[in-house]
């Protein structure tokens, strides 16, 4: 008992700092992107809209950020709950699961390929264009170092 009077604010506190690792490293592990916003992506999502809305504004972003966090939790607190009432079968089944990831329509799978039969070896280019690049920086610093040298 006297163990107890003693170390209950530091175990509470230790309790605390336990779940929000353990959160941490379930946001870490679960998939990012998912067609269906199963999850932790819906969460994500908005997260990422408040802080735009935010503009940099402090206690905006710190409500947003506190906002997500409560999603986080209550993402983790439903799939406990599911669980439970036997609606899937492991407790982290909704968080942790295979992502849906939709191919990206932006780009047109015929020019990719295209693109590919025309240029097959693509690394090497990339490359090549990023020597060129260098050296294009290189002889602008050099100009830009000549200018400021000379007198007025």
């Amino acid at each position: 008992m006297n163990f107890i009077k003693r170390y209950w604010f530091g175990g509470i506190l230790a309790l605390i700092v336990c779940c929000f690792l353990l959160l941490f490293v379930l946001l870490i592990v679960s998939p990012k992107q998912d067609a269906q916003g199963r999850g932790f992506v819906k969460c994500t999502q908005t997260l990422i809209s408040s802080l735009s809305e935010c503009d940099r504004k402090i206690f905006c972003s710190i409500k947003a950020i506190s906002q997500n966090t409560l999603c986080d939790i209550t993402v983790v607190v439903d799939g406990f709950q599911l669980w439970i009432d036997n609606k899937q079968a492991k407790p982290w089944s909704n968080y942790l699961f295979e992502p849906d990831v939709t191919e990206d329509s932006f780009f047109d799978k015929e020019a990719i390929e295209d693109y590919l039969k025309n240029n097959p070896n693509v690394k090497d280019e990339m490359i090549r264009l990023n020597k060129l690049r260098k050296e294009l920086e290189d002889e602008e610093n050099s100009q830009t170092i000549n200018k400021e040298m000379l007198p007025e």
